[in-house]
């Protein structure tokens, strides 16, 4: 948010009523924004912490608050507190605020077309309305298009099940420990687990239990987001999210399980669209030699899940 100490009329106290009376000038106006006549905003969501006051200006009467009004903003839930009418003493005051959350630039252009100017500005009027006229202000926000978020690549399961150049990229940093479901140390021992059955064991096809199903989806979930990690260099929300999928494949805990299994699911997916880093080459995709290469060596426990 930067202010824009140039921008004119940001304040202005233009009175309407009868031509040529200047005595009736009883009441004045000032709008600011975040206490400035005009900011811009390129970081959402923003808060614009709007001020309306009102001024006596007549030199020996009070003056009468009959209307206060800003139609752009009563479709965001304004309305002027303490309700019009209000009395106002010679030389006082009254002031009210209201607090507006725009969570988007789409939203802060939406309210920017609403003022009848195709543009990034949202220049709303407010009116004070008296006896012998009106007196009107504005404050000004200007809606700025945040730039595109930089992220780290990340890949999905699919792009590893496909790509076995980028899986001997990852292993080739070393063994890949996976808890209770062992170690991957070698291309089809990663492919097995990439391309394996999460509902049955290979050769017998027997049903896996609750318990051993988890431990696999999780344990190529966890494949994939360390072959992220050590291919682009990307972080885990948390940070430590490895660390604590590793201590959970070795436990019986199915509900901690499928947490994290959506964490890493989330992060393998989290910026699956950004470019590789300078210098990567993922080859080919060859799902079927990929899948030809694939020895599911995982084994049935005989343990289930507590809870």
């Amino acid at each position: 948010m930067k202010a824009l100490s140039g921008w004119m009329g940001a304040a202005c106290a233009a009175v309407v009523g009868l031509a040529g009376v200047a005595e009736a000038h009883d009441l004045t106006c000032s709008k600011l924004v975040n206490g400035q006549a005009s900011v811009e905003v390129s970081t959402y969501p923003f808060t614009a912490n709007f001020s309306f006051q009102v001024n006596n200006v007549h030199p020996t009467l009070p003056s009468i608050l009959l209307t206060a009004a800003d139609p752009l903003l009563v479709l965001e839930g304004f309305s002027f507190i303490p309700p019009p009418p209000v009395v106002i003493p010679v030389g006082q005051s009254v002031t009210s605020n209201f607090a507006l959350t725009i969570n988007s630039y789409d939203d802060c252009r939406t309210l920017a077309l609403l003022d009848g100017l195709v543009d990034d500005h949202i220049d709303n009027v407010f009116t004070s309305g008296f006896d012998l006229g009106s007196s009107l202000c504005t404050a000004r926000i200007t809606c700025v298009q945040p730039p595109p978020e930089v992220c780290t690549a990340t890949r999905t399961l699919g792009f590893y099940k496909s790509h076995i150049s980028a899986v001997q990229q990852c292993l080739a940093g070393g063994p890949i420990p996976l808890g209770s479901i062992g170690i991957v140390a070698t291309l089809p021992g990663a492919e097995g687990l990439l391309w394996g059955d999460p509902a049955k064991y290979p050769i017998t096809g027997l049903p896996r239990s609750q318990l051993d199903r988890i431990r696999f989806l999780v344990a190529r979930q966890m494949l994939v987001a360390t072959c992220n990690q050590r291919l682009f260099g990307g972080l885990t929300v948390p940070p430590n999210l490895l660390a604590l999928v590793l201590t959970a494949l070795g436990s019986v805990d199915c509900t901690t399980l499928e947490t994290l299994n959506t964490q890493l699911d989330a992060y393998n997916n989290s910026c699956d669209a950004g470019a590789f880093p300078g210098g990567f080459d993922p080859g080919p995709a060859t799902p079927q030699a990929a899948q030809a290469l694939a020895v599911d060596f995982t084994i049935p426990t005989g343990l289930i899940c507590i809870p």
